[in-house]
């Protein structure tokens, strides 16, 4: 008994960092604006904007620099059935010793979106969805 319990012990504390790892894993956040520090401002999951649009701030955090030149954010409209259709790709030119940046992406259209940001365009970073709706 005392051997499983220091196996069971030794295997919790060895698997440990990655379970702290991904509770502060890199993150995308829609919000109304960003602090001087880079905390999100009016952060949340759905936004209604008028009919000629609105400005939404993309703020994405990481846990560790970004170890890139370029960081792409890739829109795509999501169905009820989730099913994604292509929208465009914004690109951000950021500094390789960042850990968070951010960029105002205007949108007009309502719509399911799902943005996924990739560094370099290869590496994925994270992604997430934001529901816009029309005043």
């Amino acid at each position: 008994m005392k051997k499983a319990l220091k196996f069971a012990l030794s295997g919790f504390l060895f698997f440990m960092p990655f379970f702290i790892e991904s509770a502060i894993a890199q993150r995308l956040y829609f919000c109304d604006s960003v602090s001087v520090n880079g905390d999100p401002v009016g952060l949340n999951q759905q936004f209604f904007i008028p009919q000629e649009g609105a400005n939404i701030a993309m703020l994405i955090k990481l846990p560790s620099p970004v170890e890139a030149t370029q960081v792409e954010l890739r829109f795509f409209k999501a169905d009820s059935l989730n099913n994604e259709m292509f929208l465009s790709t914004v690109a951000i030119d950021v500094q390789t010793s960042w850990t968070w940046f951010w960029k105002e992406i205007n949108f007009t259209l309502p719509a399911h979106y799902k943005v996924y940001v990739y560094a370099d365009k290869e590496r994925f970073i994270c992604s997430e969805t934001v529901d816009v709706y029309m005043r």
